[in-house]
């Protein structure tokens, strides 16, 4: 579901403006129908005391967020040893901050915010507190078409095209459902309702939390099936042993012997 649409920036770079808004098109398109999955596009998000930082997408399932940057990394870009970034103008070579590093920073502001909400974000399970402790926050970087990064200092596994975003979206989501019902029954596995995923969302958009026009947070899961008890005459109930059956062969039975009676005294 698409709750906050892409906004035209002038100011940017061109060519990280159309990346960005083919970004927004193909997650529009994957997503748009999608019940599981709120997308929110262009959301600032505290970066320290003094600065706010602009998330180009930010997409929200029942698993954690993804964080996603599509108009950082164009042009020819260097990284040193050191994991200094620079970009290559006109043959200047123009020191730029690291995108990774600031995501990371603001991964950690981001879980510390939402944590500060705990009781207006969060439903309880079963009678106790969930919090965001355990919820993944993964960050994609979207690479603009003829650009190129240069140096050994990065790891590239989170910097991807365009055209590969939709999908890597997708892997990470079918991931943590299939954790979920791995060793302990998933235990270990963040989950919220869409009524929390909501609430989130409208959170971030600085927008009043109303649970009453989301959908119902007290969802039952596939284990969670409540049978209602049945009126009419009283039947017959039986009661199944835990213990293991042992089964007696009939080689093994052996005849008795009779007890021999005492004569009776006259």
């Amino acid at each position: 579901m698409i709750l906050k649409d892409y906004v035209h920036r002038p100011d940017a770079d061109s060519r990280s403006e159309e990346t960005c808004a083919e970004a927004a098109t193909r997650l529009r398109n994957a997503f748009k129908n999608n019940e599981d999955v709120l997308l929110l596009n262009d959301i600032r998000m505290p970066f320290d005391e003094e600065r706010t930082i602009n998330v180009d997408h930010v997409v929200l399932h029942s698993y954690g967020i993804t964080l996603i940057s599509s108009r950082a990394i164009y042009g020819k870009i260097e990284v040193n040893y050191r994991g200094e970034w620079s970009r290559n103008v006109k043959g200047r070579e123009i020191a730029m901050q690291n995108p990774v590093e600031l995501y990371k920073h603001l991964s950690k502001n981001l879980r510390d915010d939402l944590s500060q909400n705990l009781d207006i974000l969060l439903t309880r399970s079963k009678g106790s507190q969930r919090t965001f402790e355990n919820m993944p926050i993964d960050v994609l970087f979207i690479q603009a078409l003829k650009s190129t990064i240069i140096g050994t200092g990065i790891n590239q596994s989170n910097i991807i095209f365009v055209e590969a975003l939709t999908q890597s979206i997708n892997r990470t989501f079918v991931a943590y459902k299939k954790r979920e019902f791995q060793m302990y029954g998933g235990l270990d596995t963040f989950k919220i309702s869409q009524s929390d995923m909501y609430a989130i969302a409208n959170f971030l958009m600085g927008n009043e939390i109303d649970r009453s026009s989301y959908p119902d947070s007290d969802e039952q899961t596939s284990n969670q099936v409540s049978v209602p008890a049945t009126v009419g005459r009283p039947g017959i109930i039986r009661a199944y042993s835990t213990l293991p059956v042992k089964i007696i062969k009939g080689r093994d039975i052996k005849p008795g012997k009779k007890s021999q009676q005492q004569p009776t005294s006259e």
